[in-house]
């Protein structure tokens, strides 16, 4: 059993810093003699209150609970608006400061903890750095005496640390059980808890002692130079990477160690999340962040949390939190089944009335929280640019008048997982042989389905990672990073590519036995072949900007490699972005409709699959409104509902039961 509860996450920022990482040291400072997940699974600890995760997180910075004016504005908006704040996140003192000024910024903050818990709110803590974000983004230096953190191609940083230096993991101990001392519920790491994107470095650890520990692993004399070279290309190169990834990962993992040792020598209740980004682009940190959790669970005996995230401060070019929520999607099905918490952060920096609408903040809430998310945390006010009351009136207000629309979905989609097409990524893309004429570095960065983020508001329902697919989609850097195995088993089902996808199919002959096949006469331009394993392969084009009929030629298509099982099918034109979930029966549970135009969408039908029994009515679930009764009309086993019209970014979704 697991004890703790799924907490939120914090939101990512990605220029002022605000503090200093907790942490606390691992049980062997070279990071040697890890337990396995597996052994210490039986003694973790579930929260008392999972049976309702879901909360509302604001994030704050050290200013909060240094400035006491602050602070008490802070009091009075969190208690006007209580049903946004179920919990606060207090940040640590910026950068590395000395232990001194830690000891104060840690009282000051236990008073504000005190202060939360009468009006009812939950004092957690956020390490606002580890490592450290990049050079010149942490604040004071004072105690940085260890070494710091180089990158490949040797250079080195001044402001982020070298994660397997025994001093910074003492450090990041005593920091981290100085600030633990109020007793928070949970204590989170930021997200420069990372291998990759601490500029002026592009990845690291490099350094003489990362080098050094990694040649006694393997038994080997690495430099840097010749190790970097040995990875970039030969019979080897794939295996070393992963055995340095693996090595790095658990850098990461002694670090996250640390910490959780240090806040749990002064309060053993305290529970540890995670704040991480999308980091499946950034191939050193390897396939997801399980070692840190891992970590988090062995020292705690507490189930951890995870706050998934990165970027869209603002909302000027709304699409980009469509962008943001695929990513998430792919985090949050990368996470181990022991997550008790998963908090996206709704991120607004510089938090100033100029960046995020109230309305761009309460979709975007719900998009995320369609991609599997089960509560969410908010960095909208921790500037403090604007007067709180401003924050308060603007965001907090509006927040506050969606929260039962929130509530109410992630409690009747518990148990399912988004469904429909998975753009694909492999777990062992960062093995892939390099193309003629690719640098070194090539292999440590990759972004495949990136596509995906156009051609969602087509109306295709997508899954990133998706646990039950009924499609898979490919591009040209998918299939370069695709393994004979993983070849197999995606052609014996349905499968999108594009033109330059399908050339690389053909040219690693990955299609030696496909037929051309019959397809619909409706399909006009798209190929379609038939594969040894009986799957089916349609050649579509990826692209957002297309005719009504050329959209619809394209959900067709889908249509046809799944085999009948998209699990909704906008039937009318509309520039909107679906989001379906399913359990694992199949069985269809509701489907997010958001509009992704500026423009209101007149009335379109939706045709949906795996529907329960032949119900006569669904319902529109909506904001601040009462639910819209629509009417189901069924065409054998699909059920047809239309929608009303739905006005420019708007967001809602269908309970598929009456």
């Amino acid at each position: 059993m697991k004890k703790g509860k799924r907490i939120m996450g914090y939101l990512m920022i990605t220029t002022l810093v605000v503090g200093l990482a907790a942490g606390i040291l691992v049980a062997d400072e070279t990071m040697s003699g890890n337990k396995s997940l597996d052994k210490c699974a039986p003694q973790v600890s579930v929260p008392s209150t999972v049976d309702n995760p879901f909360k509302m997180i604001i994030r704050l910075w050290p200013h909060h609970h240094t400035d006491k004016k602050l602070l008490k504005e802070s009091l009075a908006a969190f208690s006007q608006y209580r049903n946004t704040c179920d919990e606060v996140w207090l940040c640590t003192k910026p950068g590395y400061s000395s232990i001194e000024e830690h000891r104060e910024s840690a009282r000051l903050m236990a008073e504000a903890a005190d202060e939360m818990r009468k009006i009812g709110v939950i004092p957690s803590i956020q390490i606002g750095s580890t490592i450290g974000h990049a050079d010149g983004f942490s604040g004071d230096t004072v105690s940085l005496t260890w070494g710091t953190l180089v990158s490949s191609d040797g250079v080195k940083t001044k402001q982020c640390s070298c994660p397997r230096q025994p001093a910074f993991l003492s450090h990041i101990r005593e920091m981290a059980s100085l600030y633990a001392a109020c007793k928070p519920g949970m204590v989170w790491l930021d997200d420069d808890l990372r291998i990759a994107r601490h500029s002026p470095a592009r990845e690291g650890c490099f350094c003489e002692t990362c080098i050094g520990l990694f040649n006694k692993e393997t038994k080997n004399t690495w430099t840097r130079e010749t190790l970097v070279a040995a990875m970039t290309r030969g019979d080897g190169a794939a295996v070393l990477r992963k055995k340095w990834i693996t090595f790095g990962q658990e850098s990461l993992a002694g670090v996250a160690r640390a910490a959780a040792q240090g806040v749990h020598s002064v309060s053993p209740k305290t529970r540890m999340g995670l704040q991480h980004y999308n980091g499946h682009t950034d191939l050193l940190n390897g396939y997801d962040w399980k070692p840190i959790f891992r970590a988090f669970e062995e020292e705690t005996g507490w189930t951890a949390g995870s706050r998934p995230g990165s970027g869209f401060y603002n909302d000027h070019a709304p699409r980009g939190m469509i962008e943001k929520a695929l990513g998430m999607a792919r985090q949050i099905r990368r996470l181990p089944e022991s997550i008790q918490c998963i908090a996206p952060e709704v991120e607004g920096y510089q938090h100033w009335a100029t960046g995020k609408s109230a309305h761009g903040l309460a979709v975007e809430s719900m998009l995320y929280l369609s991609m599997g998310a089960d509560s969410l945390s908010y960095a909208i006010l921790c500037s403090a640019f604007e007067p709180m009351e401003w924050y308060a009136s603007t965001y907090l207000s509006e927040l506050a008048a969606w929260r039962s629309f929130y509530e109410t979905y992630v409690r009747y989609n518990a148990g399912t997982q988004p469904g429909g097409v998975q753009p694909f990524m492999s777990q062992e893309h960062a093995g892939r042989p390099l193309r003629a004429g690719e640098n070194a570095r090539s292999w440590m960065t990759a972004n495949p389905g990136r596509v995906a983020n156009d051609i969602a508001v087509l109306g295709l329902p997508l899954c990133p990672d998706g646990v039950w697919p009924v499609a898979i989609m490919l591009d040209a850097e998918a299939v370069d990073g695709m393994t004979e195995d993983d070849a197999r088993n995606v052609f014996s089902g349905g499968v999108l590519v594009d033109t330059s996808a399908w050339d690389r199919i053909v040219e690693r002959r990955l299609n030696d036995g496909f037929k051309a096949a019959e397809i619909p006469s409706k399909l006009k331009v798209v190929r379609g072949f038939t594969t040894p394993a009986e799957g089916r392969v349609a050649c579509v084009s990826y692209n957002a900007a297309v005719s009504a009929a050329q959209r619809n030629e394209f959900l067709q298509a889908a249509d046809w490699v799944a085999r009948g099982r998209l699990p909704v099918v906008i039937e009318t034109m509309a520039q909107m972005m679906v989001v379906s979930r399913v359990d694992k029966e199949g069985t269809l549970r509701s489907v997010t409709v958001l509009n992704a135009s500026i423009g209101t969408q007149k009335p379109v039908t939706l045709r949906l699959r795996g529907c329960r029994g032949t119900m006569k009515t669904m319902a529109w679930m909506l904001p601040k409104e009462k639910p819209v009764i629509l009417p189901v009309c069924w065409d054998a086993l699909d059920a047809l509902v239309t929608l009303p019209a739905i006005g420019p970014w708007q967001i809602g979704w269908i309970r598929a039961e009456e």
